[in-house]
């Protein structure tokens, strides 16, 4: 059973996200292999790798879970990036908070949000993965 915690009774929500945030993320095209995803997140070692359309736009993220789910498919070519796109390319700007990002994460389902994409021109800055806010949130308070 799942129990959802009132987002006020974490401390520190108001920070900005770039303190907790990733600068960088490994992307590659949406014609990618599936097995060139797998190799970019061995050699990286991530658990997701950023898929992008024709102009560089975020489609979606490729997760290791989704890896999995796909195993049994042809990942030589058959498979494409773009076709085992497990999660949503999610996103929060640069001057959101923790808390922004913590609501993103729950409302999508997503484990991991860009921080600096917007409907602006421009691409990302940085990730934050869900690992990083369990992180944020067992740290000790440091200035409220």
């Amino acid at each position: 059973m799942l129990t959802t915690v009132p987002l006020k009774s974490v401390a520190g929500l108001h920070r900005p996200v770039s303190e907790i945030m990733h600068h960088g993320f490994v992307a590659l095209p949406a014609s990618a292999t599936l097995a060139e995803v797998a190799v970019a997140m061995r050699d990286n070692t991530v658990h997701a790798v950023l898929i992008t359309g024709t102009d560089e736009t975020p489609l979606g993220w490729v997760t290791s879970r989704g890896i999995l789910h796909n195993q049994a498919r042809d990942w030589t070519v058959a498979t494409s990036a773009a076709d085992a796109i497990t999660e949503p390319a999610a996103s929060v700007s640069m001057s959101a908070t923790v808390g922004d990002a913590m609501t993103v994460f729950i409302a999508t389902g997503a484990s991991h949000v860009l921080v600096g994409a917007t409907t602006a021109p421009g691409e990302p800055l940085g990730v934050i993965a869900d690992s990083d806010l369990v992180a944020f949130m067992a740290a000790p308070p440091a200035g409220g």
